[in-house]
């Protein structure tokens, strides 16, 4: 028997998010079978199994298991379990690895690849919509994975930074694969899981339920080395994911934005110490040693490949369901005024917002096109200038 079946059963009586289907994995020998075979009379007998778990386990059989086994397969849709080889190590070290990871689409190997979290709220200002996305691009055409839900706001944002760089993301859903829930952003999670993946702990057509979010957020932080948080109130489901991320002993990055209560939640997390970040070199700078990969210059592209890419990203940086755009398009707006205000010589990034009244997400994603296309460099302390404004070069 497939022993994913087995896990199947353990997960439909425990629920998603419980911790027991592993503490049960590793406490017998025999594994889950083991636990199994042994029937009522040792799921009654044991301290950490409820009354009501054990009534689960006995309703639940393993031939019902084995159909929904069947159906997930017959979709195309793939499942892992802790004993699978592609099950990521980085779940495995958490406090309560999902039995069941219910896939869409080819899992990136985020336990050799740099995998970030880009969380926020769901009613986020442009500013931090177009920062998720400036964010999501720099990290995918780095090399790394990105991790959100599928909300709209910075979650929808983080996605299509991605996509925009050619990048892969992951999806994750607090319901199951065949769920209704954000019909809008339908097009949207089948773009992810072309290049990416969705994926849940809950089987197919289950809905969204009260604590459902809750349960899913620990998979965001668990799937990633580090979890950025964009705008966040004080009362922000996204903290309940930072939160996670520490007691799983991973880093916490926050992008400051302009202040005010939309911020104040990732501020906390500052005076907790949360690293604030401007952009996501601030965040690949802290794993270079670790993941050489995520650089520009090693990503597996020339610097000639990534220009049309980077051309390619930020010209649709305002149409979200443009995929393609010619390889020839001139420089967005926003990086010629860049480039105007450069032609004056070398400044530093504060001056360059101030003459341009960029955004700070519109201005990061205008120097990362410049620099991919070769035409800035980027100076110690934050200063610019144009590439050949100096005689040594």
């Amino acid at each position: 028997m497939d022993k994913r079946i087995y896990w199947i059963w353990l997960q439909h009586a425990f629920g998603a998010g419980s911790a027991k289907p592993y503490t049960i994995y590793k406490r017998f020998k025999g594994g889950v079978e083991e636990f199994q075979d042994g029937g009522p009379a040792l799921w009654n007998s044991l301290e950490f199994v409820s009354e009501k778990e054990a009534r689960m386990l006995s309703a639940f059989s393993l031939d019902e298991a084995a159909v929904l086994l069947e159906m997930n397969e017959r979709m195309k849709f793939t499942i892992l379990t802790p004993e699978c080889e592609k099950y990521p190590t980085l779940l495995r070290n958490i406090f309560d690895p999902p039995a069941v990871l219910y896939c869409k689409g080819a899992l990136p190997d985020v336990d050799d690849r740099l995998s970030i979290a880009v969380v926020g709220t769901r009613k986020a200002s442009e500013e931090s919509v177009s920062a998720a996305i400036t964010f999501s691009y720099q990290l995918a055409i780095s090399h790394a994975v990105v991790v959100s839900g599928i909300a709209l706001g910075v979650d929808s944002a983080a996605h299509k930074g991605a996509q925009r760089a050619m990048g892969k993301s992951i999806c994750v859903l607090p319901c199951g694969l065949m769920s209704g829930y954000l019909v809008e952003n339908y097009a949207l999670r089948s773009r992810i899981a072309e290049r990416g993946t969705l994926i849940t702990e809950y089987p197919l057509d289950t809905g969204v339920t009260k604590g459902s979010f809750q349960v899913r957020n620990r998979l965001l932080s668990g799937l990633s080395h580090g979890t950025l948080v964009i705008e966040a109130p004080k009362k922000s489901g996204a903290l309940i994911t930072a939160k996670h991320a520490r007691e799983q002993n991973r880093d916490v990055f926050v992008f400051p934005g302009m202040g005010g209560p939309a911020y104040a939640g990732g501020m906390t997390l500052v005076e907790d110490g949360a690293k604030p970040v401007r952009d996501a070199y601030d965040i690949l700078k802290e794993y270079e040693l670790r993941f050489s990969n995520t650089y520009l210059e090693q990503a597996g592209l020339s610097p000639a490949e990534r220009a049309p890419l980077a051309r390619q990203a930020a010209a649709v940086m305002t149409d979200p369901e443009q995929s393609e755009t010619p390889s020839d398009v001139s420089f967005s707006g926003e990086a010629q005024k860049v480039l105007r205000s450069l032609r004056q010589g070398e400044c530093h990034i504060s001056s360059i917002e101030e003459q341009t009244e960029l955004s700070p997400g519109e201005l990061f994603a205008a120097l990362t096109e410049l620099e991919l296309e070769g035409q800035i460099l980027s100076l110690s302390g934050r200063r610019y200038r144009l590439k050949g404004n100096n005689s040594n070069e």
